[in-house]
């Protein structure tokens, strides 16, 4: 008999291989993205574990011919349409009877592709087993599908044995305990593992077919019974109760998801602090669009840099104090925004901050918080101050536990609605105005536009939901899970909002102005590219070099299919000090000057370029949104 393995490779000329009959193919990713094919690069094994797979395997069943499909994994992780191509290959190409693989995917929320690849080997009497998740409670697939056998490490007297387990975190335990295999260049070394323990599993229902013991995905079912060691134990805790089936139909409805996303609504009015912070400005800024009525700004009451925040509340005739509250004054706000106060170098400032924190949480006043050093100190006030408290503190993040509900939640499906990113060279370019901008210019046109924002006071300027990755970045899953996360979010908004249109921004500049050489990863491109927009709006400073430009737009366009609408310029220009530290400071140019400015761009860019401020300017962003998504 035939069987499949899939895994990082073999050599071939191992002597414990020498006799063997074995072939192949790698699969890989090619630069333009596809998956492609090479017949020779399968019979190197650089990772150094096909090999002892192969070998496991051989031990149990010499006579079979073996054919090994290698996947290099990208990062540690193996993507999942790469291991989708590799079982499709096998299921549609070989005339392989069992699968072997070593590998998965750990998520709650498996591809259908990948699904219905694995049921096509089942209808076809193709039996795959693949090796459960180390961890024994976290689900990894395809070991987790019902036409899969999931194979966990037991503790096993010989090679020969196994336990069938039905309810159980696996289908399978064999031998995964401590054993020397063969890896490349005629070695050998020491390992353990679900991986071991599957390609056991492999070779022993490979022996029992080629002896006649079963010929029938049914049969083998009837054989497993009679011929499991029921004493077998995990000591991996692989034989635990747990109901897979179940732990896959238990999905929160996208209302539940949505609810933990935001802060609840049973709040009516609000209050800021400190409001002199760039983010508490966008609030008294665009107060019109508030969820909620602002009814207080709290300041520092030692003021370090004056800006215009007070000038715009003063303007506004919002209510605002300087000094310790008094009752009145908490009597005026049910929820407290709290912002980057711990951030001044000011312990009379962060004391205030610290003991209005105290007074709120012993009047039972909500919260919302986006940094997480303040909602760590509200946890620890929480429970020395008011252990009976019962309202809610609200931090805008994104957290692993949030992640495994969307994933839990959410099955992929097509996206239908178009999506539009605001980029831009540099900071302080207005990239959120213009997303808000962008929203209300549509919205009175009577469409209807999601927002995902990566500011974390878009919660409450109408986002539906925030991806915090800016200053103080909250955003606490891994950066190659943006993509998939990304993607479910938008599926979300999707079906709960039914939008015409998606908007987002990035942060910041997607290139530095100079090259550099650290270690920190390019957050701002790794976002517009996980996202994936259908069309960029850039946002650009007044003497920003046309090249320089046409890079930041490139760079996305090599990773991301679309195209610029129009560019913003904003009327702020960075300056350069330079000494013993370099320093940037921003000027506003007036008004002549950036008429100029516009001008040059509106001639020298491919694109048009547009004041967003301008209200006269408006019906030229509808029309050229209009235009770029007509089709859709």
């Amino acid at each position: 008999m035939r069987i499949g393995v899939i895994d990082t490779g073999v050599d071939r000329t191992h002597r414990r291989l020498a006799s063997a009959s074995i072939g192949g193919v790698a699969l890989r990713r090619s630069q333009e993205g596809g998956i492609v094919a090479d017949p020779e690069d399968v019979y190197n094994d650089e990772l150094l574990h096909g090999t002892g797979i192969v070998s496991i395997i051989l031990q149990h069943a010499p006579q079979s011919s073996i054919y090994v499909v290698k996947l290099t994994p990208d990062g540690g992780r193996v993507p999942e349409d790469l291991l989708t191509a590799a079982i499709a290959h096998l299921v549609r190409h070989t005339d392989v009877r069992i699968i072997n693989i070593s590998m998965g995917i750990k998520t709650r929320n498996p591809g259908l592709e990948l699904q219905q690849v694995c049921e096509e080997a089942a209808a076809k009497g193709i039996v795959v087993n693949a090796a459960a998740w180390y961890v024994h409670h976290e689900l990894c697939y395809p070991a987790g599908f019902g036409s899969v056998y999931g194979v966990g490490q037991g503790v096993a007297k010989d090679k020969s044995d196994f336990r069938l387990q039905e309810g159980r975190v696996t289908d399978i335990l064999a031998k995964g305990g401590f054993q020397r295999v063969a890896c490349p260049g005629n070695q050998f070394r020491f390992s353990n593992g679900t991986s071991l323990a599957t390609a056991h599993f492999t070779g022993i229902i490979a022996a029992a077919f080629v002896a006649g013991g079963w010929s029938t995905r049914e049969e083998l079912a009837g054989w497993l019974r009679e011929h499991s060691d029921n004493t077998i134990l995990s000591l991996t805790r692989h034989d635990q109760p747990y109901d897979k089936k179940a732990a896959r139909e238990e999905k929160p409805t996208d209302d539940q998801l949505y609810a933990t996303l935001r802060p609840s609504q049973d709040r009516q009015r609000i209050a800021i602090f400190p409001f002199e912070e760039k983010e508490m400005k966008s609030l008294l800024e665009f107060s019109d669009r508030l969820s909620f009525d602002l009814s207080l700004a709290i300041g520092y009451p030692r003021v370090i840099k004056s800006n215009q925040a007070l000038d715009l509340i003063q303007e506004k005739g919002l209510p605002y104090t300087l000094q310790q509250l008094t009752e009145e004054e908490y009597d005026r706000f049910d929820t407290l925004v709290v912002g980057y106060f711990l951030d001044k170098l000011s312990d009379y400032n962060s004391i205030y901050g610290l003991n209005l924190l105290r007074e709120c949480i012993r009047r039972n006043k909500n919260f919302i918080v986006w940094d997480k050093a303040v909602y760590d100190i509200l946890q620890t006030i929480k429970n020395e101050v008011n252990p009976g408290y019962s309202s809610e503190i609200f931090f805008t993040s994104f957290d692993r536990e949030k992640q495994d509900l969307l994933y839990s939640s959410q099955e992929y499906t097509e996206l239908r609605v178009p999506s539009l990113c605001v980029i831009g060279t540099n900071s302080r370019q207005g990239k959120f105005t213009t997303q808000l901008t962008i929203k209300k210019i549509m919205e009175q046109q009577g469409y209807a536009v999601s927002h995902l924002s990566t500011e974390p006071q878009g919660i409450l300027l109408g986002a539906d939901l925030t991806f915090p990755i800016g200053h103080k970045n909250t955003v606490f899953v891994d950066v190659r899970d943006w993509h998939k996360t990304l993607r479910l979010l938008q599926q979300v908004l999707e079906r709960k909002k039914k939008p015409d249109l998606i908007v987002t921004g990035s942060q910041g500049g997607i290139l530095p102005l100079h090259p550099v050489n650290d270690s920190g990863a390019p957050e701002k491109l790794c976002y517009v590219k996980a996202f994936y927009p259908d069309a960029l709006v850039c946002t650009i400073s007044p003497y920003d070099e046309l090249g320089f430009i046409q890079r930041t737009t490139d760079v996305i366009t090599s990773f991301v299919d679309t195209r610029v609408l129009f560019y913003v310029l904003t009327p702020w220009q960075y300056e350069f000090h330079h000494g013993k530290q370099s320093i940037v400071s921003f000027r506003k140019i007036g008004d002549e000057e950036y008429q100029e400015r516009l001008a040059f761009y509106n001639l020298h860019l491919q694109r048009p370029t547009v004041n967003i401020l301008n209200t006269e300017e408006y019906p030229r962003i509808l029309r050229l949104i209009q235009e770029r998504f007509s089709t859709n």
